[in-house]
Parts: C-alpha cells; sequence; structure tokens
C-alpha cells in the first residue's frame, strides 16, 4: 500500500547533528590525560575504572573509563594543573595531585588500585547510551559480570539473565527459552528489544528474540545488561518493556586462547502426555581465540561453538492425529480418498519426504517430530584502533541450526538446517558512534510438525544507526542519533503467502536526549523520539523524562516517566499460511489458517447487511467450497439436507428432509460461533450477523509507564534495588486468535421445526409420534453439531478447501502496577547471596473487547548463594527459582502452567599445576522436580553437565 509522503522534519536532523558535530570537533587542540590503571595484587588491568581529572575548585574538567585491558584516555583538557582521581567501586580510591597538562601533548599517568572489596555498583552503558554507574542511570538496570559468566555452563545465552528480578523466562526445551521482561510472553516472543554489541539479534522478519541463533558463545561474553522498563526513547521501537544487551569482549582487550568441552546427561521421567522415561548425553564445545599487536592498535578474533544432544520428548497429539490422518491417506492414495482431502493442494503424498513430515516412514525416511538438537556457530570480529580517540569493529557470524523442535503461534516446526547470518561493521571517534548491521535467515527445509507444510524464511533486516554526544558544559549533555530500518521478509509463499512481492517494512527514526546536572545531589533527564513507519499512517512520538536524587553517593532514588511502543510485526500484518486441516468426514475439511490483518484490514461480502460465507458441503450443490454464499436459512439448509442425504446410504433420511419444506429464519435463525483452540470446540454464539465487524487495520501498541526507584549502596556489603511502575497500555495487539465465525443451525430450533412438519405425517410415513419425534431428535442433533460454513473475507487466503483464519487484532486498553525487588549481599571476602522477587497484580486483563493474558506468573522470585575463594581456585553456587502458576493464552497453545521449583548447583576448580585448567560441574533441576513452564512444551526434567575449560 503506498503510504503518506515523506514528512519535511526529518530534513532538519541531519542539520541538527552536524550544526551540532561541526564546531565539537573543530575545538582549539587541548591537552590529554592517558596511561593504564591495573591491579595492585595481580598486576592485570582493571576494566570500568572511573577517571575524573578535577580543577583546583574541584569543578569537572574531564572524565572517562578504563577498557577492558585498564587503558583510559581523557581528553580535551585545558592547559592546566589538576588532580586526577581513580575510583572502582569495591577498590580503594586514588587521587593523584599536581598533574600538569600541556597543550597539544599527552600525560601519561599508570596507577596501581588495590581491591577493598565486591563490586556492588556497575558500569552499564545500556539504560543512556553511555557510560554511566548503575547507581546514575535513569532507569533500573540489573548486570551479570565477566566472573558470573565464566563460572556458569550455559546451552543458551539465556541462562544468564534468568535470576535477574523482572526477567521472566520460558523453557521450552534443552537449548531453546523465550525471554521477556515484566510479562507479556508468547511463543515467538519479540517483546523485548535483545542486543548483541549494539546489533539487534532477533530473526528478522519474523521479529522472534531465539538465542540459540545468535552466534555469540559463552566464551566471549563480557557481560550482560538488562534495562527494565520502557526503552523506547533511545532505542526505538520494541523496546517498550525493556532491553537485554549482551557486551562481548574486544580482541585487544581479552587476548588469548579459551576451549571448553561440556559432557551433559539430560534426564527425564515418564510424564502424563506419554512421554517414556529417557537419559540422554549432551555435547557441548566452545573455542576462542584472541590476539592484537604489541602497540594495541589491532585485534583479531575467532569464536565457536558445536552443540549435539537430545531433547526433552513431547506428544502433541494434534501432530499425532494428523499422522495417523497421513497414514490413512497413504495407505490408500487416492484424491477420492477422504483422508487425502486434507493435505490436498500442499503436499505431494507420493513424496517420502513430505509423508515423513506428517510422521510416515516411508523407505527409511525418518518421519516425525525429530528430538535431535544439533547447531553449530562461527563468530569472526576484528578491532582497530587508529588513535586512542577512534576504534573500527569489524564483525560477523553464522549459526547453523542443523536439528531442532522449536513453538510458533500455529503449533511446533522442526527446524532443519536454519542458518542465521549477521555482519556489522560499527566505528566511534571521540564522541561520535556509528554502525551499519545485517541480519539475515537462510532456511528452505524447515515444516510445520501439526501439517507438514513447509516453512521458508530468507529475510533480512538492513540497520544503519548514527549517534553523537556533545558536552554542552560541566553540567549539561545531549546524545541524539538516528535510525534507519529496513526489514524484507522473503518466504517463497510459504509463510507470507499472497502478499510475498507487498511486504517491505522501512522505519526511521531520531532521538535526542538531555542530560543535566541540576545540583550534585539532582540529575535530570529528558529525552523524546520521532518514528515513522511504513505501514503506520501516523507518526510515533516516544517521550522520556527522569529525575534522579542523590542523597549521597552510595543512594539513588529514581522518577521516570516513558511512552514507548511496539509496531506490529511483519507476521500481524501479512502472515498467510495454512497451520493445519479439520476433516469433517469424507472429501470435506477446513483449512485452519493464520492470516495477517493486512494494511487494509479485512472486509466481508455482505449479502442484505449480513457477511457471506463459505462452505465446504457446497460440492454436495455443485459448487466449490470457495464460493462465497448468502448467509442464510434457506442455503444452509440446503447444504445440510445435501450433506444429511450423503451420509444416509438408503436416502431415507434425504427424504424425510425433502417432505418438510424448506424453512424460513423464523423457523431456524443462523447461529455464528467461532472456534475456541483450547477446547476445539465452538464458543460466543451469536444470532447478530448483521453485527460481526469487518475488522480493522492495526495501530501499535503504546505503554506510559510511571516508574519510581531505589538503588542503594549500605556499606560496602548489600546492594539493594527496589522498582514499583504503574503502566497504562492502548490498542494492545493480540495474539493469533480466531475471527472468522462458523455458522450453525442450532439444535432447538431445526429440532421443534422438524417434529411440527413430522407431527402431520404421523400414521403416513410414520407409525406412531414417538417414532417422529425421535426422527427430529436425531436429525436435529446430526446438522446442529456441525459447522456448515464459515463467514470469511474475499481475500481468505488458500485455494483449495474453506477457510478458518485466525488473525491479531488490537484488543484495546488496559492498566497495570508491578513491582520488582534485587539485593547482593557481600557476606564476607569469600560468601556472597542475592536474591529477587517480582509482582505483577494480575496475569488477566480485561480491554473490552478480549481478555489480554500476561503469559507469566503473577509472584516469581530467585536466590543465589555463591562462594568464591580465589587462592584455592575453587567457586561454587546454589540457585532457586520459584515461578507461580499462570494462564497461558498463545496461538494455538491455551491452558494453563502450574507452579514449579528449581534448584540449581554448580563447582568450578582451577585443577594446580594445569596450567590454566578448570573442571566445571553444573546441575540444573537437583532434584529432578519435573515440569512444564508452557503450553506445549515438554515436561523438563534434570540436566547435568561436566565442563573442562583451558584459558591461557
Amino acid at each position: 500500500m503506498e503510504k503518506h509522503h515523506v514528512r519535511s522534519w526529518w530534513l532538519f536532523l541531519p542539520l541538527l547533528l552536524g550544526g551540532l558535530v561541526l564546531p565539537h570537533s573543530l575545538a582549539a587542540q587541548d591537552g590529554a590525560v592517558a596511561g593504564l590503571v591495573t591491579d595492585s595484587h595481580s598486576g592485570l588491568g582493571l576494566s570500568a575504572v572511573q577517571i575524573e581529572v578535577l580543577r583546583a575548585d574541584e569543578t569537572l574538567a574531564g572524565s572517562a573509563f578504563t577498557s577492558g585491558r585498564g587503558a583510559y584516555g581523557v581528553t580535551g583538557i585545558r592547559a592546566g594543573t589538576y588532580s586526577v582521581s581513580y575510583s572502582l567501586p569495591g577498590w580503594e580510591l586514588v587521587v593523584e595531585t599536581g598533574v600538569q597538562v600541556t597543550a597539544d601533548q599527552t600525560t601519561r599517568l599508570n596507577v596501581l588500585l588495590g581491591e577493598r572489596s565486591f563490586n556492588l555498583n556497575p558500569i552499564t552503558v545500556t539504560a543512556s547510551k553511555r557510560v554511566e554507574k548503575a547507581l546514575d542511570a535513569p532507569a533500573a538496570v540489573e548486570t551479570i559480570s565477566t566472573e558470573d559468566i565464566a563460572e556458569r555452563p550455559a546451552t543458551s545465552l539465556t541462562d544468564h539473565v534468568k535470576e535477574k528480578a523482572g526477567v521472566d523466562l520460558v523453557p521450552t526445551g534443552l537449548q531453546t527459552n523465550y525471554v521477556v521482561i515484566r510479562g507479556f510472553n508468547n511463543i515467538f516472543s519479540g517483546q523485548t528489544m535483545t542486543l548483541t554489541d549494539n546489533r539487534i539479534a532477533r530473526v528478522p522478519s519474523l521479529r522472534a528474540n531465539i538465542a540459540h541463533l545468535n552466534p555469540t558463545t559463552n566464551a566471549d561474553i563480557d557481560r550482560v545488561e538488562v534495562v527494565l522498563g520502557p526503552g523506547s526513547a533511545l532505542y526505538g521501537p520494541n523496546a517498550a518493556n525493556g532491553v537485554i544487551h549482551y557486551l562481548t569482549q574486544s580482541p585487544i582487550d581479552y587476548p588469548g586462547v579459551t576451549l571448553a568441552i561440556s559432557n551433559g546427561l539430560r534426564q527425564q521421567s515418564d510424564t502424563d502426555d506419554g512421554a517414556l522415561s529417557s537419559d540422554e548425553y549432551v555435547l557441548h564445545g566452545e573455542g576462542r581465540l584472541a590476539f592484537k599487536t604489541d602497540d594495541d592498535r589491532f585485534g583479531l578474533k575467532i569464536s565457536g561453538q558445536y552443540f549435539n544432544g537430545e531433547d526433552y520428548d513431547f506428544k502433541d497429539p494434534d501432530e499425532l492425529e494428523q499422522q495417523g490422518i497421513a497414514q490413512t491417506c497413504q495407505a490408500a492414495l487416492s484424491p477420492t480418498n477422504p483422508a487425502c482431502v486434507v493435505f490436498s493442494g500442499d503436499l505431494d503424498l507420493t513424496d517420502p519426504g513430505d509423508l515423513a513430515a506428517l510422521g510416515v516412514r516411508v523407505d527409511n525416511v525418518a518421519a516425525g517430530r525429530n528430538n535431535d538438537l544439533e547447531r553449530w556457530t562461527l563468530d569472526l570480529r576484528t578491532d582497530i584502533r587508529p588513535t586512542p580517540e577512534s576504534s573500527i569493529i569489524l564483525s560477523g557470524g553464522r549459526t547453523t541450526a542443523v536439528s531442532s523442535v522449536d513453538l510458533t503461534g500455529i503449533g511446533a516446526g522442526q527446524v532443519v538446517d536454519w542458518g542465521y547470518w549477521y555482519g556489522q561493521g560499527r566505528f566511534t571517534w571521540k564522541d561520535l558512534f556509528g554502525q551499519v548491521f545485517w541480519n539475515k535467515s537462510d532456511n528452505d527445509e524447515t515444516y510445520l510438525l501439526r501439517s507438514g507444510r513447509p516453512l521458508v524464511d530468507k529475510s533480512s533486516l538492513l540497520v544503519a544507526q548514527l549517534q553523537h554526544a556533545y558536552e554542552i558544559d560541566e553540567r549539561n549533555s545531549l546524545t541524539y542519533g538516528l535510525d534507519f530500518l529496513r526489514t524484507v521478509p522473503r518466504s517463497e509463499g510459504t509463510i507470507n503467502g499472497r502478499h510475498e512481492d507487498d511486504d517491505d517494512v522501512t522505519e526511521f527514526g531520531g532521538y535526542v536526549q538531555y542530560g543535566g546536572n541540576l545540583s550534585d545531589r539532582f540529575d535530570l533527564v529528558l529525552a523524546a523520539r520521532l518514528d515513522d513507519h511504513s505501514l503506520l499512517d501516523d507518526l510515533v512520538f516516544s517521550p522520556r523524562a527522569a529525575l534522579v536524587w542523590r542523597p549521597n553517593n552510595e543512594n539513588s532514588i529514581r522518577f521516570t516517566y516513558n511512552r514507548a511502543f511496539s509496531t506490529p510485526t511483519t507476521l500481524n500484518f501479512f502472515l498467510d499460511i495454512s497451520a493445519q486441516s479439520i476433516p469433517l468426514g469424507g472429501p470435506f475439511a477446513y483449512d485452519v489458517r493464520a492470516q495477517g490483518v493486512s494494511t487494509d484490514g479485512f472486509t466481508f461480502d455482505r449479502t442484505d447487511g449480513v457477511p457471506d460465507h463459505m462452505s465446504p458441503f457446497n460440492l454436495l450443490l455443485g459448487g466449490s467450497p470457495r464460493q462465497l454464499l448468502p448467509t442464510t436459512t434457506e442455503q444452509l439448509w440446503a447444504e445440510a439436507v445435501a450433506l444429511i442425504a450423503a451420509n444416509d446410504p438408503t436416502g431415507q433420511a434425504g427424504l424425510l428432509l425433502g417432505l418438510v419444506g424448506v424453512p424460513s429464519a423464523a423457523d431456524i435463525p443462523v447461529i455464528a460461533a467461532t472456534l475456541d483452540p483450547e477446547t476445539a470446540g465452538f464458543v460466543n454464539p451469536t444470532p447478530d450477523l448483521a453485527g460481526i465487524a469487518d475488522p480493522t487495520t492495526l495501530k501499535q501498541t503504546t505503554w506510559q509507564t510511571f516508574e519510581v526507584g531505589y538503588k542503594g549502596l549500605l556499606g560496602n556489603q548489600l546492594s539493594f534495588a527496589a522498582n514499583g511502575y504503574y503502566s497504562i497500555v492502548d490498542d494492545f495487539v493480540s495474539s493469533l486468535r480466531s475471527f472468522t465465525p462458523n455458522v450453525f443451525l442450532p439444535q432447538a430450533q431445526t429440532q421443534a421445526f422438524l417434529q411440527s412438519r413430522f407431527t402431520p405425517l404421523v400414521g403416513i410415513v410414520f407409525p406412531d409420534q414417538a417414532t417422529a419425534d425421535a426422527t427430529a431428535v436425531a436429525l436435529a442433533a446430526a446438522i446442529g453439531q456441525v459447522p456448515l460454513g464459515v463467514i470469511v473475507p474475499p481475500t481468505a487466503g488458500g485455494t483449495t478447501i474453506s477457510p478458518i483464519l485466525f488473525t491479531y487484532q488490537n484488543l484495546g486498553d488496559f492498566n497495570l502496577f508491578g513491582a520488582d525487588v534485587s539485593l547482593t549481599y557481600v557476606m564476607n571476602e569469600l560468601w556472597e547471596l542475592s536474591g529477587s522477587v517480582a509482582w505483577v497484580e494480575d496475569n488477566i486483563f480485561e480491554t473490552g473487547e478480549e481478555d489480554v493474558p500476561l503469559n507469566a506468573p503473577k509472584w516469581k522470585g530467585a536466590a543465589t548463594l555463591r562462594y568464591r575463594n580465589s587462592d584455592a581456585g575453587f567457586t561454587a553456587a546454589a540457585r532457586g527459582r520459584f515461578v507461580d502458576g499462570f494462564p497461558v493464552a498463545s496461538g494455538v497453545y491455551a491452558g494453563e502452567a502450574d507452579a514449579y521449583s528449581v534448584f540449581d548447583v554448580n563447582l568450578g576448580w582451577d585443577i594446580p599445576g594445569s596450567q590454566g585448567l578448570t573442571a566445571q560441574l553444573d546441575i540444573q533441576n537437583v532434584f529432578d522436580n519435573g515440569y512444564q513452564a508452557f503450553v506445549g512444551a515438554p515436561e523438563l526434567g534434570r540436566y547435568g553437565v561436566l565442563r573442562l575449560i583451558y584459558h591461557h
């Protein structure tokens, strides 16, 4: 659809950027302070040390943070005498006085810091897109450190965030997790913005955060930052509830070799769904090789991993039913075989490969759900630092998911050789940052397990971003930038169907953020963003305001307001795929089809104000099941009579119905009801067919969130954070839901009509009244239980049979309260205790249209007890998580997820005399407490991993 013209306001943003960058870059050539900060005990460089250059009156002249190897540089310092402070929470403060700075020269200062206690106030970059301490950030930030990551074997990167406050993690297999922040999870969820080194790391087009497709390895992660709450003002669309950012290690700052090999044992007990008890071995290998030049100007890194195992078993009843139908079809392959009608037009049932997709084994071709897990990844990165103030980073990687089972909104998919590529180039020069990256899927062998239908995805996402920070003076600064995103879905008709040639999406965004120190105790942050989406009619405005009060250097209280938004995905607009078929007996079936709402919505054809329908039984009347028919009592009666006659070999039933004449709407009104995927029944019956509205196109979902938060350091031992928030949600976009009602002739009225017409025939056709009444009851039951047709728009996809459509719709508005709390208590140099609790007021929200599921628990909590003895080279941790039960409604998956508790332990030991060899043991779900985290997911049991790591 051709949309609005390009708006003129975009022309001013490049002028704004140029006007602010140019004066800054042409400033006078001042002096600089640079050097190296190292640990006084080990001699290793210390990262994230804050350096502040102070004038004689103690005002700030400049500041910086050290890199991963301890190097730093503070530029733009006027000639004069200064004092320089070096601070890192958990380390002794060092102040160098009488430091002389000369114009156009660099003063070198190397300092040693002594360790004081554990780091309780980490450095972050995600909340404000600039380096700052967690206490100063205008958002709730949770950080997972390098040490925590190194001590924990992980099958997926998401394993590192599942104990953090506000994080909802749904494990659906050994390696598969769906993660969001503060609820509203879904199968294929993209609700939370996930980044790797500033790169959007989701699967393009599908906008799904599938962590095991990320090429980044556990051995290469430097730290993880989790920002709770809206982030649209800086990150644009689809960061409404938060951001999870994985940052990797630079080869210049972290050269060396890391090799890891893990052998795991996955255990599963007999389950209610029929999965049998089994113990299966898992192999996971990782490697990282990085080197740098002596001048720290060039570094190269290569990393990769290989994972192989067998996933937890699950018996999906819908998959088993489809397999049975396929076997019946294959046994007597013929277009006249009723079982073959279900697959007509979609699969070649003479092809062993297509039969295997449906679970029919032919000529030793593997059939049905394959629980084998296999994937490999490769990642490359080059760092170039021409000057202390500039860097160029080029990186790229690929993941190949050789085999796995991943859930989708229309059933599980059998992943076969799914490739995921990315390429990224980014640069920094002083306060200017820019990047271009490209994500691409490469898959043509994956298929749906419930239907055998193929899923081809060769979509791509291209993003270009530019950002600049400008220091107005010592207390005021600006951060501003531009974003360009281009999403190009390519599915060869298997996912986007008829929309395949008209489904590209372009997005532009621009933002500016002001940061000001109102005083030594108050900071103010104001931000605004405008976004233009090629499929939405209006510009989207995302403001942000935050006031941070620091009563002292160890405590901060934050008041924030954010307006964020989530755009409809390309699936929301353009999905057009058959999920499965519902056989009705004989050559009749319905196609259950998922179809996006498109940019124009849906419009029903109507006769006398009532929307028309399609009927699979129109074949009996000499027509097509794709023909639109008037939804009248007379038309449905003709379909019902033809169906009853076709199923009666004696012809008596059809003869009887032929004797009663044709009822009117006054005799038998037509009833419409929608298919409920949870029960496979029909719900919400209504006789008001004219009141069935045409579904409109989608709008973005907006989130307005008011939040108050506290974070503080209580002495040198306790860090505590608490956040309370209130969100106003408008135009929430649903998961897939049925919107095309089926039409019925209701049993009670049909029975009354037949009895009134059969009574005069007593003694002529029927021997007595009881026989006439019993015949009327039996025929009415046969007619009333059959969905004779389905009300659909003429744009309904498919070409062979009548479709029941599922789509996405804006459901309306609702409000919610929530809170999350976290703490870390360092008991002494060896022991540390941490924990988190999160609460949301409800897990079902009423909108006036339809209830919105949180798809997450109201209550959840986690606790970790950690032991670290660096002298002995020994670490240990015990973790526990509690997740309350919650209702699930996500596509075809609906029901209840029960509450569960899981306990994990892991141990690590630096083997003496081995020169860099460490052994780790990790046991997840120690007590083998079988639990199902989501409807449609397998029941998970104990998983143990023994890992050997070599690091040099």
